[in-house]
């Protein structure tokens, strides 16, 4: 069996045998695919994942509900990663950097809020809310994104 053929095998066992979501981090371990950074585990096609929730104002509402419960203690009121449960160490990512906006599309955004990450720490969401209301956070999440200076 070739390496790829195993690779396959194991992302099929891992999917058939441990489900979606395990069997896709499974995968990931066995091919070393990686499409982030700081930590982050970013499966393909992510970054090409189109938010299926329609941007409205009661999405950005309970997305920015939804924030103040969930995400405001450590990425802070701005989203500028100074809120007061913040690791000192690994302080949240600043959310206010429209310079990481292109690192970080849809997608790549839904998954981290969705799935979180051990080192450094960000609880993963899908226990918590909805695919729905984690597409509303990605919303909201983008409003909080400071202009970029010209010329940058």
């Amino acid at each position: 069996m070739t390496s790829i053929t195993r690779a396959g095998a194991l992302l099929w066992i891992g999917l058939w045998v441990f489900g979606p979501t395990v069997g896709v981090e499974i995968a990931m371990g066995a091919t070393g695919a990686s499409g982030g950074s700081d930590g982050w585990q970013i499966p393909e096609g992510a970054a090409t994942e189109a938010n299926p929730e329609p941007l409205t104002a009661a999405s950005l509402t309970r997305g920015q509900s939804l924030y103040k419960t969930k995400c405001q203690r450590c990425h802070g009121v701005d989203g500028a990663g100074h809120g007061p449960e913040t690791d000192p160490d690994h302080p949240a990512g600043d959310l206010t950097d429209a310079r990481r906006a292109a690192r970080n599309p849809d997608g790549v955004m839904f998954y981290k809020i969705w799935n979180g990450r051990a080192k450094p720490k960000m609880p993963a969401m899908k226990a918590d809310i909805s695919r729905a209301d984690g597409w509303n956070l990605v919303h909201y999440v983008k409003t909080l994104r400071r202009p970029r200076p010209a010329g940058e």
